[in-house]
C-alpha cells in the first residue's frame, strides 16, 4: 500500500536539503563604471507584482541604463588635416626622378664646369638622395669622372 501523503505535509529531510543545497552568495567586485547601479531583485519583483499597467517610464525606472559610448570612453583629439599636395604636379615614380636630376646635373655641370657635390645639392632643387642616385646613374653610364681632393668629391663632365 501506498503512503498517501497530503499537501500540507512537508517531510524533514527536504528542508534540510534546501538549506544546505543554496550556496552562499559570492561579493561582486566593486564596479568603477559611471552608470547607475542595477536594479535589486527586490525592486523587480515588487513592479512585478503590481497590478497596474507597466508603462515604458516604469521600466526605464527599474532597468539599469546601459551606458553609452560618449560616458565610457572620452573621444581622442584628431591630428589636425594638412594640406594636399597641389594637383598641378603628379607624383612622379622614382626612377622617372632620378633620369630628370641626372638630365639637370648634366646641364649645370656644361654651363658651370667642374662642382663639388656640397655645391651641387645646394644650387639643385630636389632630395640629397635622389641626387646621389642621379651621379651614380651618371657614373654607371660613364658620362662623369669623380674625382677626391683633400676629402673633397669634385663631378665633371667626361670630355
Amino acid at each position: 500500500m501506498k503512503n498517501t501523503k497530503t499537501p500540507a505535509e512537508k517531510p524533514a529531510t527536504a528542508t534540510k536539503t534546501e538549506a544546505v543545497s543554496t550556496p552562499a552568495p559570492k561579493a561582486a567586485p566593486k564596479k568603477t563604471s559611471t552608470a547607475k547601479p542595477a536594479a535589486k531583485k527586490s525592486e523587480v519583483v515588487a513592479v512585478e507584482t503590481q497590478s497596474a499597467p507597466v508603462t515604458p517610464a516604469a521600466v526605464a525606472e527599474v532597468a539599469p541604463k546601459k551606458p553609452t559610448s560618449a560616458t565610457t570612453a572620452p573621444k581622442k583629439p584628431q591630428a589636425a588635416k594638412t594640406k594636399p599636395a597641389p594637383a598641378a604636379e603628379p607624383e612622379l615614380a622614382m626612377a622617372e626622378r632620378v633620369g630628370l636630376t641626372a638630365g639637370s646635373i648634366w646641364h649645370y655641370l656644361s654651363e658651370n664646369g667642374a662642382t663639388s657635390v656640397a655645391k651641387l645639392l645646394a644650387a639643385l632643387d630636389e632630395e640629397e638622395k635622389i641626387i646621389q642616385r642621379s651621379i651614380g646613374w651618371l657614373a654607371l653610364e660613364d658620362k662623369i669622372s669623380i674625382d677626391t681632393d683633400n676629402r673633397i668629391e669634385t663631378i665633371s663632365l667626361k670630355s
